[in-house]
Parts: C-alpha cells; structure tokens; sequence
C-alpha cells in the first residue's frame, strides 16, 4: 500500500489525500535521504506529522533534489506541503 499522505488544516481536518505511486517514489526517497534530512524522519511504518515551521524544511528539501529524481508523486506531495503552509496546517503520513 506505500504511504498515505493527508494535508490538514489549522484545526487538523482533511483538506487532501495523496497515496504514494505503485512504485513508491515518495517513500523510496524519503528511505534514501541524507540522515540529516527531514526526509528521511518519515516512518515507512507509523505515523509522522510535520507542522507549517518544519514544512519549510521540507519544501527546501524537495525543491532541491535533482531534476531527474523528481517524480510527478513528489512534486504532488511538494504542492500539497505548499498547501498546508498556506492553511498554516500538516502533512500527515501514515505507513502500512
């Protein structure tokens, strides 16, 4: 099943869902991160949430990655975490 992506607002209700890809782009990159990444603190196997300060990070992070590591799953996942900044909100991951 891979990831599942939920953008929340302020009050933590749904706004968005993203499942990763059938090949897991997402959650292979998070897995492959720097150890310093903010990445790479995405649990493949639990819960993770990140509020609007630590998407910042995030967002950084993503947009620097090489073009050719960039697949339409993370740039969706970028747009959401811009979104979730807007609504001063979360993303929220969930692992199988």
């Amino acid at each position: 099943m891979g990831l599942g992506i939920y953008v929340r607002d302020v009050r933590r209700d749904q706004i968005e869902f993203i499942g990763d890809d059938a090949e897991e782009s997402f959650g292979k990159m998070c897995r492959t991160a720097p150890e310093t990444s903010l990445r790479r603190g995405v649990m493949q196997h639990g819960e993770t949430m990140f509020n609007s300060y630590q998407l910042y990070r995030l967002v950084e992070e993503l947009a620097a990655l090489p073009p050719n590591e960039v697949t339409p799953k993370i740039q969706q996942v970028l747009a959401a975490a811009q979104l979730a900044i807007r609504k001063s909100g979360y993303l929220y991951f969930v692992g199988d």
